[in-house]
């Protein structure tokens, strides 16, 4: 799912606009399945480990993650092998 939290930046002329979205995807690696706790929250770092979608906004100039000093990621990953990712 994509939530719009702002659009600001808006030119008329150049047909530009910032937004700033929120973005989750939902997936299931079979790779993962395992007994016990129904889920757990896995550390942002580890998302470099996993697969995650090549995910791009059509007809976008230009996208990019915006610089912090933490991550905004959230990874729960989830018995049955569903892992969710979010991202700011």
């Amino acid at each position: 799912s994509l939530d719009i939290a702002s659009i600001s930046s808006i030119s008329e002329s150049d047909m530009d606009y910032t937004a700033t979205i929120y973005l989750r995807q939902r997936w299931t690696d079979p790779r993962l399945v395992f007994h016990g706790n129904k889920s757990f929250t896995l550390d942002a770092r580890l998302v470099e480990l996993l697969w995650v979608p090549d995910t791009y906004i059509v007809e976008s100039k230009r996208s990019f993650l915006h610089d912090v000093t933490v991550g905004n990621r959230l990874i729960r990953l989830f018995s049955n092998g569903t892992i969710l990712y979010a991202l700011r």
